[in-house]
């Protein structure tokens, strides 16, 4: 999921996919686009998901069976 930075949209990398037809430069710049309020920014990259996702999984309360 990616987060809008802008509206706090939550959307997938595949809603965020569609450039706008009046870009002039919309065969390839790489943008992402939010889906509710049109705002237009750089996807995340690799490294910054992999340690955005390693801090959430450390802080995620973990699941012990009931003794």
């Amino acid at each position: 999921m990616i987060d809008c930075g802008m509206c706090g949209h939550a959307f997938t990398k595949e809603e965020g996919a569609a450039c706008q037809a009046g870009c002039p430069i919309s065969a390839g710049c790489g943008l992402v686009t939010c889906p509710s309020c049109g705002y237009e920014f750089p996807p995340e990259s690799k490294v910054v998901t992999l340690i955005t996702n390693l801090v959430r999984r450390f802080r995620s309360p973990s699941v012990r069976p009931a003794a």
